[in-house]
This record gives structure tokens, sequence and C-alpha cells, in this order.
């Protein structure tokens, strides 16, 4: 009979003892998974977000109102994005839309290497900002998107490049007045 309970003792403990190495066994798998599916899934670069920015129809009509009220003869947006990088891009065009929309000539260009900061930023070439560059600059207000802006662009490249001739920043062709830059999305 002390054979007996001994026996089942036994028999108990291994089976405890198994369904414990089996639950770690499966904690463990769980873990390596989920390992698994972050490398596969890679988190947006610190200081963005992976959310996509769209335009609200609120924003949109905003934009086009204040758009077409620009009376000058240059009614033109220069963008430069990361080609490479499907969000700024595709916000990008839908910014390119409402500005083709409210009857403004658009021209788009690649980063041509570089890595913008994440946001919108507007590079003025001249300390005075032409008609077409402040109505851009406040039609982005009237949407509520965030846009770093700042003159003298033109001069601030000629000096950085005769500093330090490896420095890489937008470059302005000779009519361009000035430049909308497409960063990622900076998050919330």
């Amino acid at each position: 009979m002390a054979k007996r309970v001994l026996l089942g003792i036994v028999i108990v403990g291994v089976v405890v003892g198994g369904a414990v190495y089996l639950a770690s066994v499966q904690s463990e798998l769980a873990a390596l998974r989920r390992a698994s599916d972050e490398k596969r899934t890679p988190a947006a670069p610190q200081g963005t977000s992976s959310v996509p920015r769209t335009l609200s129809d609120e924003q949109r009509q905003g934009m086009l109102g204040v758009l077409r009220s620009e009376s000058g003869e240059a009614r033109k947006v220069w963008f430069q994005v990361e080609l490479g990088k499907s969000e700024p891009v595709a916000f990008q065009k839908a910014l390119e839309q409402v500005f083709r929309d409210a009857g403004w000539q658009v021209e788009t260009k690649g980063a041509r290497g570089m890595t913008f900061k994440p946001g919108v930023y507007m590079l003025v070439a001249d300390e005075e900002w032409p008609s077409d560059a402040t109505t851009a600059y406040q039609a982005f207000q009237i949407a509520g998107i965030d846009v770093k802006a700042g003159s003298g662009y033109r001069d601030y490249y000629a000096q950085q490049k005769k500093e330090k001739p490896g420095w890489e920043g937008p470059k302005l062709a000779d009519d361009q007045v000035y430049v909308v830059l497409i960063g990622a999305n900076p998050g919330a």
C-alpha cells in the first residue's frame, strides 16, 4: 500500500512538473513570436508617428479659401519630399491636390538623398516673403498644419556651402522663391 501511495505521489509530481514545464515553454514561445513580429513590423523612427497624416474636408476647404484669395501672378508652390517614404509622399500628394484645385502651379522634387527632420518646413529664399509664399503659409495655418518657416535661405545656403563644402541642404533654383519640405509625421 505504501508503494501505491508513493507511486501516486510520484505520478502527481510528474504531471504537475510537466504542466509547469509546458506552461513555461508556451510562455517562451509566445515571447519569441512577439519579438519576431516586432522585427517584421519596424516601429516608426524615434520622434515620428507611423499614423499617416490626412486632410479633413474642413482643412481642405479652409486651405482652398485662402489659396484662391491669392491675387498675385505667381501662384506657385514648390515641394520637396523624401520619395522613398510612403507617409510623407502621401501627405505631400494630398497637399499638392489642394494647391492644384485652387489653381496653383505645383512643382515637386525628391530629397536628392537628404533625410528631412520630421514635420513640415518652409524655406523662403529672401528675407522679404513674396505674396504666394505668405499665402501658402497662411493656408497651412488655417488648416492647423504646424509649419516651421524661415527666410533668407538662399544666403544661408551659400554661407553653409562656403564654410562647410560638404554640407548638404535643399538647393533652390534661380527662379524658386521658396520650398516646402515634407518630412515624416512628427506625431502628436
